[in-house]
């Protein structure tokens, strides 16, 4: 398997990511996917000094993430997919990507936001996406840190 987890979080990467859950997933390759993010070469530096030693790093727009998954590029690795919202993620399973599963994570309280859990915050839109996501036969679930009990969402 390609995609080991999918995970929505407003920061990306950040300190949890890299040091909890890359280990806790045995992650060869992070993939950050954001049509915004892949075209700022600062963020992009600043987020690729933050990945452990031994590992990949895309940062990367939907569509290319969507090419070089489908002409096989990591299919000898271990990749996190992480993105900021869950329209992202659907636009990567349409179009032949698989995920096994999506976990939220920090979700900001802004924008129309209702709060969810203590660190969650969705708007109507973002949860119209995840019942999408559930349609698709993708599992959707609120795990803060791979030592947290999984929670369905």
């Amino acid at each position: 398997m390609t995609v080991v987890l999918a995970r929505i979080d407003q920061r990306l990467i950040h300190g949890l990511i890299v040091n909890q859950w890359s280990q806790n997933l045995r992650v060869k390759r992070f993939m950050v996917v954001d049509d915004e993010i892949s075209k700022n070469e600062a963020i992009k530096d600043s987020m690729k000094m933050s990945k452990p030693a031994g590992t990949g790093m895309s940062i990367i727009d939907t569509q290319k993430a969507i090419t070089n998954f489908n002409a096989g590029k990591y299919d000898n690795q271990r990749v996190f997919v992480l993105v900021k919202e869950p329209a992202t993620l659907i636009k990567l399973i349409e179009n032949g990507v698989e995920i096994p599963k999506v976990d939220l994570g920090i979700i900001f309280n802004e924008n129309d936001r209702k709060p969810v859990t203590k660190f969650i915050a969705l708007n109507d839109q973002e949860r119209k996406d995840l019942e999408i996501i559930k349609e698709k036969g993708v599992p959707v679930v609120i795990q803060y840190v791979p030592t947290d009990l999984e929670e369905i969402y």
